[in-house]
């Protein structure tokens, strides 16, 4: 049966919906169905002249199929829109930054961020006083960087640690990369290191960014009586020089120097 103009054109925009190809498929076999109950209804009809039996389409079925290609074309792209809106919208990567102020950005698969929130009173002031949600990440980091600055919370002396909770080993090395690069220029210290989700959590539950959590519970595990409460209130430098003085070394703490490079 050959096909319309209109039908052609619908079916070319049908193809160029960018949608997972099984919501395609299936729309596609839904619209067969219908079509084909469209036909058989036809085929039921009384012929009113000889024209009606030549193997062509009529105007009113070829507009059926169209209505119906068009409607599918509809169907799959609100469902392709839903779900790009989902994989802007979910974080698939956690980001804790601590230097005093602790702060937890969430990124979505292309590295913009998609929630942000302080884990201490000081991160709650840096990001009220600097809105860094839908940023790239590296715009993120740089932002905040002259944020903690300008209030002094970030200085030639401070020690940073980021820690990175994701499954993704590229957007963990493009994290770490940025990472390195928005903040070494300001601290004498920055170290990137990967979380599990179990350590997310758990730090998370101590109020605390991962980071801090790690010195703080190799404090404990060195017999420190240190709340995780006054630990939040203290730097990354001031928790890591206190673990110094029990003789103990952290084992995540040791971070790159401003100015190295390559990767921890």
């Amino acid at each position: 049966m050959r096909e319309g103009a209109a039908e052609r054109r619908v079916r070319e925009a049908f193809a160029s919906v960018h949608a997972p190809e099984d919501v395609k498929a299936r729309a596609l076999a839904a619209i067969e169905v219908r079509r084909g109950e469209g036909e058989r209804a036809d085929a039921g009809a009384p012929a009113t002249s000889v024209a009606a039996t030549e193997p062509r389409p009529s105007r009113p079925r070829a507009r059926r199929r169209a209505r119906l290609l068009l409607a599918a074309c509809l169907v799959v792209a609100a469902v392709g829109a839903g779900l790009l809106g989902l994989a802007v919208a979910t974080p698939t990567a956690y980001v804790d930054i601590d230097v005093n102020p602790s702060i937890e950005l969430g990124l979505n698969r292309f590295d913009h961020v998609v929630s942000a929130r302080g884990l201490n009173e000081d991160g709650e002031d840096v990001l009220a006083a600097t809105d860094v949600t839908w940023m790239g990440y590296e715009d993120a980091v740089l932002a905040l960087s002259e944020g903690m600055e300008a209030a002094g919370y970030l200085t030639e002396d401070s020690a940073v640690s980021v820690t990175v909770s994701c499954e993704d080993d590229a957007q963990y090395g493009a994290i770490e990369d940025a990472s390195h690069r928005c903040l070494g220029a300001s601290a004498a210290e920055v170290s990137c290191s990967h979380a599990s989700e179990e350590e997310h959590h758990a730090a998370h539950e101590e109020g605390l960014g991962v980071g801090k959590w790690r010195v703080w519970r190799e404090l404990v595990d060195a017999g420190s009586d240190l709340t995780a409460e006054d630990a939040a209130d203290m730097s990354v430098r001031e928790l890591s020089e206190l673990l110094e003085g029990t003789g103990s070394t952290s084992g995540h703490h040791g971070g790159r120097h401003r100015g190295q490079a390559g990767h921890d």
